[in-house]
């Protein structure tokens, strides 16, 4: 039986995690992301729910049309990355459209929230196991002594705010689903992300010590140094897990663009149109790729923030106004 407002918990967590496991270089070390992170989880949270607050007070046109744009370029964006890192790790391996067929396909049978979120559970259950493994593969090559000891500076600490302070799509996308998926869990993805983000970058760290900052595909290159080298005798596996990730972040954000684009369905679970999306994509895609994708990620993240700004007027304007309502 489907339950009527299925989770997508799972599914913005595993949005989340590829961020992370898919970044091309790290951005700061161990000490200074644990210290930023202590601030910067509570700021991203209380972002999230400040503009979930705002959206319902004031979501109006222009704002549905900007979130579903930032929601398409990130789409875009994601789907490049994914090429770039494809195309470093196993040169020739796939092209271009054989790799965006491979992650928009299955977004057709992903048009329910239902399936989405069951999906999205065993993608992150797969990433779980790969990542776990991963971090066993290289233990024995992690050494403590690779932590660096220099005493930190301003500036370590303002490039570890810098990126966790990137505000991704899914810290927003809680503030369309129904009102029980708004609270709970929802104001601990930031927590979660940051965590899991520091984390890894205390492996890179014991693993490479102060190399690490040089080197790039840190964390592939790593698991594919790993005693078991399982990466590296298995690297189909790997790219379908990859590509699976990145399917369910996809669909979550099609889903999303529905909503913003043609209304509130009567029924959260009932199946929405997503093809024109998957269409779209692979005729977009080879007119940027050439595009740096690292820099316009951080584009992205500065129009995600002016949107929420943006976002946070209209909703005060919009609580304002009733309240001038009420009184006369």
């Amino acid at each position: 039986m489907k339950c009527e407002h299925p989770s997508l918990y799972a599914a913005l967590l595993v949005g989340v995690l590829v961020n992370v496991l898919l970044r091309s270089q790290t951005a700061y070390w161990c000490r200074a992301g644990v210290a930023a992170a202590l601030v910067c989880a509570p700021v991203l949270a209380v972002v999230g729910a400040l503009f979930a607050v705002s959206w319902r007070q004031g979501a109006t046109p222009l704002l549905r049309l900007l979130f579903a744009l930032l929601l398409a370029g990130t789409s875009v964006l994601e789907l490049l990355r994914l090429w770039n890192l494809t195309q470093r790790l196993y040169p020739g391996a796939v092209t271009q459209l054989a790799l965006c067929l491979l992650v928009l396909l299955p977004i057709l049978y992903l048009r329910r929230v239902s399936a989405i979120s069951q999906t999205a559970y065993v993608v992150l259950c797969l990433l779980c196991i790969a990542t776990a493994g991963m971090l066993l593969s290289v233990f024995p090559r992690l050494h403590i002594t690779n932590l660096q000891n220099a005493a930190l500076i301003w500036p370590d600490f303002a490039d570890a705010a810098r990126d966790q302070l990137t505000l991704y799509p899914e810290y927003l996308l809680p503030a369309l689903w129904p009102e029980p998926q708004k609270r709970g869990r929802h104001t601990l993805l930031a927590g979660v992300a940051l965590g899991f983000d520091v984390t890894i970058h205390a492996m890179l760290e014991l693993f490479y010590g102060a190399a690490m900052p040089l080197r790039a595909d840190p964390l592939h290159a790593a698991a594919r140094c790993g005693a078991l080298s399982v990466f590296t005798r298995m690297e189909w596996l790997q790219l379908i897990l990859w590509v699976m990730a990145v399917t369910i972040k996809l669909a979550l954000y099609f889903y999303a663009m529905t909503r913003l684009l043609g209304g509130e369905a009567r029924q959260e679970n009932a199946a929405a149109n997503l093809g024109p999306f998957c269409v779209l994509l692979p005729t977009v895609c080879p007119l940027l790729r050439g595009l740096d994708v690292d820099a316009a990620l951080r584009w992205r993240s500065a129009f995600t923030w002016g949107f929420v700004l943006l976002a946070w007027i209209g909703g005060a304007a919009a609580w304002l106004c009733q309240k001038f309502r009420r009184c006369s």
